[in-house]
């Protein structure tokens, strides 16, 4: 009994040592060993190439991107200014945006109402709708007081610098700040400033598809 479990031990042993070096091949082929421990995912939280990604901020990773965007700036429409924008890209960097307003305040006294219409080119440095931009643009404003018995009109380029924040829902922000330049050359007796520099921007919330 005594050899017969000797004769045993040996033979497991050879066996262990033979397996190793197949083992050990086969990981340094690309193989892994086998684990009775890998986690499993969890589907509660967000990854992306099995890296954590914060939620809604898949696209920052991806080349694709919407070609519509719609928005406006609610605020305004509180404040007696309607308007909506649209725009298309044309590629990753770069869209084609206008946008038309109108604007008559509540509760005036005075009957000021006006008109606005503009396009624009938005140039984004990462990518369409996302990150930092520059646009420059052209825009036409109209401005009537009926008990004033004036009007005055505002035409010229802009150019504004923003920023869009976007998420993977197509839910979208934008903000922007420049300044334009009045072409007007009007001979209105209630025309005033003529040539001028005036700062422009705006606020707009959207959504793509």
């Amino acid at each position: 009994m005594k050899h017969l479990a000797t004769r045993t031990l040996l033979a497991s042993l050879a066996l262990a040592a033979a397996a190793t070096p197949a083992l050990a091949q086969s990981t340094a082929e690309g193989g892994a060993a086998p684990s009775e421990t890998a986690p499993a995912a969890d589907a509660n939280v967000n990854t992306l190439n099995n890296q954590l990604v914060a939620v809604g901020d898949n696209n920052r990773y991806q080349h694709d991107y919407k070609k519509f965007n719609i928005s406006t700036n609610p605020l305004g429409w509180v404040f007696g200014s309607y308007g909506v924008s649209g725009s298309y890209a044309v590629s990753k960097n770069v869209a084609v945006r206008g946008d038309v307003n109108y604007y008559a305040p509540p509760g005036d006294e005075l009957g000021i109402s006006g008109m606005s219409m503009g396009i624009g080119a938005p140039i984004y440095f990462r990518k369409i709708y996302s990150g930092m931009f520059v646009e420059p643009g052209f825009q036409v404003s109209t401005l009537d007081c009926d008990e004033c018995d004036a009007s005055n009109t505002v035409a010229g380029p802009n150019f504004q610098v923003g920023y869009h924040w976007y998420w993977d829902s197509g839910l979208n922000v934008a903000f922007a700040l420049g300044a334009g330049r009045n072409w007007n050359s009007s001979d209105d007796e209630h025309y005033e400033g003529y040539d001028d520099i005036y700062a422009t921007g705006y606020l707009r919330f959207g959504y793509a598809f």
